[in-house]
């Protein structure tokens, strides 16, 4: 009886470290500086000076957007180390503020792309549709560990600090190239 007891505790045991080590987690973030890298040095391939003005706008907006999420994680990451925060309480208020701001971010997306060549416009569409697909499809799929932190999943601070630090570089490495860019449109017009 106690063989069996043990038996069961440690499967359980083992069925929950894995689930908490195997958060369905897609980080877009390395999609998203290889989109704006591939942006910034194929400017000279998609500018038009029709379009420059609605180019200028749209790269302004995404990169507004981007900065408010990129802060948004940030925030919350840095509140959850510096409060404590115990692992399994789930904050639906935070975690929806999350998937807004990105929601945003893929809207603003879809308005540069459609002002870019073929190429870009694929590439751009194939990340804004995963991201869409993550935010939005079947089963639970979160774009960082923070977000299945704030569903209430049992992840380690570990995970947490290191998505944190990573993922924040590359957003603000987007950052930075989308104002690069719309200094090169600047320039051109």
């Amino acid at each position: 009886m106690f063989r069996q007891f043990l038996l069961l505790s440690v499967m359980v045991l083992s069925v929950t470290f894995v689930a908490a080590q195997s958060a369905p987690v897609t980080d877009v973030s390395t999609s998203l500086l290889n989109w704006t890298k591939h942006l910034h040095a194929d400017v000279d391939k998609y500018f038009t000076r029709e379009k420059g003005e609605e180019l200028k706008r749209n790269l302004d907006a995404l990169r507004r957007e981007l900065t408010t999420y990129a802060k948004a994680r940030k925030n919350l990451s840095d509140s959850i180390f510096r409060y404590n925060i115990a692992p399994g309480r789930k904050d639906p208020h935070n975690l929806e503020l999350l998937k807004t701001r990105m929601g945003e971010v893929i809207r603003q997306m879809r308005s540069v792309t459609d002002l870019t060549n073929d190429e870009l416009r694929a590439e751009g569409d194939r990340l804004n549709d995963q991201i869409y697909n993550v935010l939005n499809g079947e089963g639970t799929q979160y774009l960082s560990y923070l977000e299945a932190f704030l569903d209430g999943m049992d992840i380690s601070r570990k995970n947490i600090a290191l998505d944190a630090s990573v993922a924040y570089d590359r957003l603000h490495q987007s950052i930075d190239l989308l104002t690069a860019i719309q200094d090169k449109v600047s320039r051109k017009m």
